[in-house]
């Protein structure tokens, strides 16, 4: 008979509270929907045994020291703002429970900016982790031996399992899921939860319109917003060119450099965020994939899903429940 896998949340005074119980969410819906003890879930904490969070929510937990680690056991450090986090970095009893939990736990990792915790604890020295975009820098800056995704909503390395801001910890928690138990269940507790039923961790944290724009110089200015008018239809190149005025040929190779993509993709990508506002909004899948220029019903679910990681179908479905 297969045992039950512990869920270890390391929280602590002042952390984000939805870094913990968005995760805690998924395991515990899924211990739910099996009728039976997939997950034991223990909050633990160097601040035990009541522990406030930024919100002003307080939660009891066991104490962190106290903990011993096992095999079947998977210790996620949640994230929090600065002050709280700078004091968690410095709690020695705490890296020296998280190193213990590393040497033998199945799986450690972290939700947000909890990656700052295992960093100073020297556990992710030469890994591939995420954090929220917005503290990639300062990451990189006080650890440069870790190598930070900016853009993944979470990362697996070996053990090690990281996520982007808050909701992503949702997304990395479904994975581990999955991992477990396979992917019908995890459909099952995404669709009770009312979520997507997977982002892939490579999607980025950034829609692609802000993205875009925010890579446009002078030469390419106001180029999203009219590629974003022109979604109906196909736009070539030479177009493209005419409309910065540029040459083809120069505006393909500068285009390239500056973007990291082909301009046919670069449309692509926005056809795509386009026709996830009308899925968003109810419309149904067919005339979505016309109205964003796909030829066929077929090549627009593929690029869709490609794109998102989930058929237009679902994500319209989940937007539906909500």
């Amino acid at each position: 008979m297969e045992h039950f896998r512990r869920i270890v949340l390391i929280t602590y005074e002042g952390a984000e509270l939805l870094d913990l119980s968005g995760p805690a969410s998924v395991f515990a819906m899924a211990n739910r929907l099996a009728d039976r003890t997939l997950y034991h879930l223990v909050i633990a904490s160097p601040d035990a045994p009541l522990v406030g969070h930024s919100c002003g929510i307080a939660l009891q937990a066991v104490p962190a020291g106290e903990l011993t680690f096992e095999g079947r056991d998977t210790v996620l450090v949640i994230g929090a703002d600065r002050q709280p986090l700078l004091r968690a970095m410095a709690d020695t009893g705490l890296r020296d429970c998280l190193k213990q939990a590393a040497g033998a736990a199945e799986r450690i990792g972290s939700v947000c900016s909890g990656v700052f915790v295992l960093a100073a604890a020297g556990l992710v020295n030469g890994r591939s982790v995420a954090t929220h975009w917005s503290a990639c820098a300062e990451l990189g800056g006080r650890f440069p031996e870790v190598n930070c995704n900016a853009d993944a909503l979470y990362v697996r390395d070996g053990k090690v399992w990281t996520s982007a801001g808050v909701t992503t910890g949702i997304d990395m928690a479904l994975a581990l899921l999955e991992q477990d138990h396979g992917s019908a269940l995890k459909a099952a507790v995404a669709r009770q939860l009312v979520v997507y039923s997977h982002r892939p961790g490579h999607q980025s944290q950034f829609s692609e319109l802000l993205t875009a724009q925010g890579k446009e110089d002078e030469r390419f200015a106001g180029l999203t917003a009219w590629l974003s008018q022109s979604i109906a239809s196909g736009v070539s190149v030479e177009q493209m060119a005419q409309h910065v005025g540029m040459s083809p040929r120069s505006f393909y190779r500068h285009f390239v450099r500056k973007f990291g993509q082909t301009p046919a993709k670069f449309h692509e990508a926005i056809r795509l965020s386009a026709a996830r506002r009308l899925l968003e909004a109810r419309s149904p899948v067919a005339i979505v994939a016309n109205s964003v220029g796909f030829r066929s019903e077929a090549a627009f679910r593929t690029a869709f899903k490609a794109q998102f990681g989930v058929t237009p179908q679902l994500y319209r479905e989940t937007w539906s429940a909500r």
